[in-house]
């Protein structure tokens, strides 16, 4: 079986994390947030993954050029212009001869849960799609599919105001396609959540929900991004740090992900943070609940508490950046900056 990975997207929600550097490759724990995907589809026995690019994804390319990651084949797909989920999954389709049902995976997610279980359910409902549905606390944020009880999807609602949605279901990027289903795809660059889905569901064809546990998460923004950090984290025995990491015994370093060639000083404290390749932690300084990019500069004594910088950011010393704050590349933050 075949699996579409649609990676296509620019990263505009991951900014400016995603200024120098595609959206699947940023660190998940030190290793491209895109393997866990193609682990996952190893785990679940898909025998192929055809990657759909967009344009201005060579980074991507170039990290993943195509033949085998394990077990798994991977192909490369490009697109020449803006073609949007459907636009893509037809491309993908017809470009690498995909014949037979297959899987479609949105990129920019994290998902761990039982696939062969979830395509039993789908063969056994005879279900000419399949949608991997996972349960939030919030899902205003999210386009929420309402079951009924045979499990079958009645209706969407796309991110309902708060209070108002009528489940807590939420689509989380993982779709079973029948291969006939390709056809009645609308022309041109559309997405299929917004015209294939309600339209099937709205001419009573066969969709089914597939309400999974486990983990998964969207890291479409920097926030989502270190939540999943984070939850990883807590089911290792200590912090993950890159072997060719320089890490002052004195550093005090919890829940965090330290990426290789960076240096932390002495008496540094980094707690629930995620600190790309090549950064320069200065001694005594404070870094918390953070996201800093590869490239960046922190100066000595320098504080930060759920900040974004992008790459090649620099903190001077002593300098305390406002709580929440985002830094985009290159950019510079002095001390008294603040007032």
């Amino acid at each position: 079986m075949d699996a579409i990975v649609l990676v296509g997207g620019q990263g505009t929600r991951l900014r400016p994390l995603t200024a120098r550097r595609h959206k699947s490759l940023v660190p998940v724990c030190n290793r491209p947030a895109i393997e866990y995907l193609f682990a996952w589809l190893e785990r679940s026995g898909i025998r192929r993954a055809i990657l759909a690019l967009g344009q201005a994804n060579d980074d991507l390319a170039e990290a993943f050029p195509g033949g085998r990651w394990g077990n798994l084949e991977l192909t490369i797909v490009r697109e020449r212009e803006r073609l949007e989920s459907g636009g893509a999954i037809r491309n993908a389709v017809r470009t690498a001869g995909i014949e037979g049902r297959f899987l479609v995976l949105n990129g920019d997610v994290f998902v761990d849960f039982d696939f062969n279980a979830a395509l039993a359910a789908h063969e056994e409902a005879k279900a000419e799609l399949t949608l991997a549905l996972y349960e939030v606390p919030d899902p205003s944020a999210f386009g929420v599919a309402v079951l009924d009880e045979r499990g079958m999807v009645t209706g969407f609602v796309e991110k309902p105001p708060p209070g108002t949605a009528p489940s807590k279901l939420v689509n989380a990027g993982a779709w079973i396609f029948e291969p006939g289903l390709v056809d009645e795809i609308p022309p041109g660059a559309v997405r299929v959540e917004e015209t294939l889905f309600p339209s099937l569901v709205a001419r009573r064809r066969p969709v089914l929900g597939y309400v999974f546990q486990g983990l998964w998460a969207d890291i479409g923004t920097p926030q989502r991004y270190l939540a999943l950090n984070q939850a990883l984290l807590k089911d290792q025995p200590g912090p993950v740090i890159a072997k060719d990491a320089d890490v002052a015994p004195s550093a005090g370093i919890s829940l965090s992900a330290i990426g290789c060639a960076s240096r932390v000083g002495e008496h540094a404290t980094i707690r629930g943070s995620v600190i790309w390749e090549s950064v320069t932690i200065g001694e005594g300084a404070s870094i918390t609940d953070s996201i800093i990019a590869n490239g960046c500069t922190i100066g000595p004594g320098a504080v930060l508490e759920r900040a974004v910088l992008g790459p090649d950011v620099t903190v001077s010393a002593g300098a305390k950046v406002p709580a929440g704050a985002s830094l985009d590349a290159g950019a510079r933050y002095d001390a008294g900056d603040e007032g």
